[in-house]
């Protein structure tokens, strides 16, 4: 039987330099003890922070908080750190919105004082649950919306749902940089779930989420709700759970559902998680045991943005592109999740602690679950004709797993861990289309065609537009150390060199040594491969080892530049882009792409073409899909799997299979 330990070790931070102000004398003097440099700030410390703002004078009772965050330390300390290293620093990093603008914040919670404190002009944090709720109310209740409603037979008693959307970003509208919210609004009379099923077309309000001002009413055309579709509020019969061995342990749990920090090791795996309000869930410190030394496989890797843009031109439409992680946050919209539905029920189910929007905190419980699976494929094998024997072992891997759900979206993010030291981004998107009432009952009717021009009938009088989904992880990957070059392998044919054969393949070689986007070769045949190469070290047959970068879904966003959601979001044009590690390139849509016209990430950070070889780089990926809506999504979306494997090659001396043991041995005979 394998074993994984989730283990945490007591670590007590000191203090890092500051001289912005003197400590606040009513805190706490004690310091607040923490496990691991990396994790995420605890409920005690989220509190000393906003105190500490408080103290100086720097925020009201109306100030909110879009995150209170962990400043890391920087990366040459973490990597050389030990349990019974010196103390690290613990940095808060606050961004505030008040008085209609936002601030950034750094606050040093060791010695309880402010670092710094800076306006950033122009710029909105993601979405507040207070600005929500306040352009919601005003929305439903404006007598233009009060009339609109009337006016296709509805009334505002209770039943009429109405969800506040990020607004995008286009020429005309900004309202003067406002904080705008745009709202559709759904029929709630049937108590369906999901409750977005019937949708009130025609109908949208823009309103300023700061004022509560209802800036405009869109009231167009009119079309009947859909009826209730099949499927909605029924309890499907529940399958027979799986029968599955219990093959790992838990240490210390009670202490990780303080923090929900981890520290995780599983065969010759070990890595830290902690959660993050914006990306969810960051996996950090990634190492692997060959059985001489702990290797570096990466130091960092989240879910960055994802991007979603709808491909109906109508007005109460067109707006939907959302970036999810800016916009909204993703760990702040986890799930709470389900045993035997989301994860096994032997797995390490751990709560989840996240600062929310008054400078507090609050507990997401069930926010991550851990668990080893067997795949039901051979890790590998061999059938002996000879002596009539098969030789082999059962594939097992470990799964990280976090699931946020974005208004009909669910998203099932993994982080999987194999034997043969491979590591697997894994995204599964399930939940519901999002769907719009039309007049067409079927293909035969009159208005088919014209209801169906941008997304495809998938239930009478129900349309689920078209769109695309791109998911963009930052990977800081350091293979076999920080000095990396990105190398592409394409293959070419060459002459033989003797008869019979023509010709052959070998792969060529291209170094990458400036940072930017890896634009694709869409016209070769041959294909490519992309590695991260340590150049420095050498496996034992003096080969330099490197991680493989296998993408398995990369489609890129067609839409041109210029188009307004995509000038937002130019990160989704290229799968791979790669630039020099810099502490504060967090994020492939930029720190605030909420209500910005312009993508102030990926193509800001390499702009200035640095250079990339052998040097610490960070690759960006984007798992890019684009959805063909069809009546197989509806009423339930079955989960749609989209994966990234990250495999090494050259890096080792031989198949990581061999260095463990599950006593697996199957012999067959004829």
């Amino acid at each position: 039987m394998t074993i994984m330990r989730l283990f945490a070790a007591l670590m007590v931070f000191g203090a890092c330099t500051s001289h912005a102000q003197e400590s606040d004398p009513s805190l706490p003097s004690e310091p607040i003890p923490v496990f691991h440099p990396l994790d995420a700030l605890t409920r005690e410390e989220i509190e000393v922070a906003a105190q500490i703002l408080k103290s100086a004078g720097k925020t009201t009772d109306k100030t909110l908080f879009a995150t209170i965050t962990l400043q890391e330390p920087p990366k040459d300390l973490v990597r050389a750190w030990q349990a019974e290293a010196p103390p690290l620093p613990r940095t808060a990093l606050a961004i505030l919105r008040q008085d209609s603008k936002t601030y950034e914040a750094r606050v040093d919670i060791s010695t309880k004082m402010l670092i710094d404190f800076r306006e950033q002009p122009g710029v909105h944090p993601i979405i507040l649950d207070e600005n929500w709720t306040r352009a919601r109310d005003a929305f439903m209740a404006d007598p233009r919306f009060l009339a609109a409603l009337e006016k296709r037979g509805l009334k505002n008693d209770g039943n009429i749902l109405c969800t506040p959307n990020s607004a995008g970003w286009f020429p005309g509208e900004d309202h003067g940089g406002k904080a705008l919210l745009k709202i559709p609004c759904f029929s709630q009379r049937d108590k369906l779930h999901p409750s977005l099923a019937r949708p009130i077309e025609g109908l949208m309000g823009v309103v300023d989420s700061e004022s509560g001002e209802v800036l405009q009413v869109y009231d167009s055309e009119i079309v009947p709700l859909p009826p209730a579709p099949q499927g909605y509020g029924t309890t499907l019969p529940k399958l027979k759970p799986l029968s599955a061995r219990v093959g790992f342990a838990v240490d210390g749990l009670g202490n990780l559902q303080l923090t929900g920090n981890v520290n995780a090791s599983w065969l010759n795996w070990r890595f830290h998680v902690r959660p993050d309000k914006r990306a969810g869930i960051v996996v950090s410190m990634i190492q692997f045991n060959d059985g001489k030394a702990w290797r570096d496989m990466a130091y960092q890797i989240n879910l960055s943005e994802i991007f979603v843009p709808y491909m109906d031109p109508n007005p109460t439409w067109a707006y939907r592109t959302f970036i999810d992680a800016g916009e909204f946050g993703l760990g702040y919209l986890l799930s709470s999740l389900q045993a035997s539905v989301d994860c096994p029920e032997t797995a390490a189910f751990i709560d989840l602690t996240l600062p929310n929007d008054s400078g507090g905190s609050y507990v997401r419980e069930r926010g991550l679950c851990i668990f080893e699976r067997p795949t039901g494929d051979p890790a590998w094998r061999h059938y002996s004709a000879s002596s009539q024997i098969v030789d082999g072992e059962p594939q097992i891997e470990l799964v990280v797993r976090h699931i946020p759900t974005l208004g009909n979206y669910d998203y099932v993010v993994d982080y999987v861990f194999t034997p043969q030291g491979a590591m697997k981004l894994r995204v599964g998107a399930t939940g519901f289309d999002a769907v719009k009432s039309v007049a067409a009952k079927d293909m035969d009717a009159p208005t088919a065609k014209t209801d169906t021009a941008y997304g495809n009938l998938i239930a009478p009088y129900t349309v689920a537009p078209f769109h695309d989904h791109y998911f963009n992880f930052r990977i800081d990957v350091d293979a076999d150390g920080t000095a990396n070059t990105l190398v592409r392998d394409s293959f070419e044919l060459k002459t033989a060199a003797q008869l019979p054969r023509k010709a052959l393949w070998a792969p060529k070689s291209q170094r990458y040594v400036k940072e930017g986007p890896l634009i694709d070769d869409h016209d070769s045949p041959t294909g490519q491969l992309i590695r991260v190469v340590n150049a420095n070290t050498r496996n034992g047959l003096k080969q330099s080892p490197s991680l493989w970068l296998d993408p398995g879904h990369g489609d890129q966003s067609i839409l041109p530049a210029d188009d307004p959601p995509q000038a937002r979001a130019q990160f989704s044009a290229n799968t791979f882009w790669v630039t020099r590690y810099k502490p504060d390139e967090l994020w492939a849509a930029g720190p605030y792409p909420n209500v910005n016209p312009r993508d102030e990430g990926l193509p800001r950070y390499v702009s200035n073409s640095e250079d990339i070889a052998n040097q610490d780089i960070v690759m960006w990926y984007t798992m890019g899909f684009r959805h063909l809506t069809k009546p197989e999504d509806f009423p339930i979306l079955p989960t749609y799997w989209h994966e990234m494997v990250m495999r090494p090659a050259f890096f080792f001396d031989m198949d990581q299979s061999f260095t463990f043991n599950s006593g697996y041995r199957q012999q067959t005979g004829q």
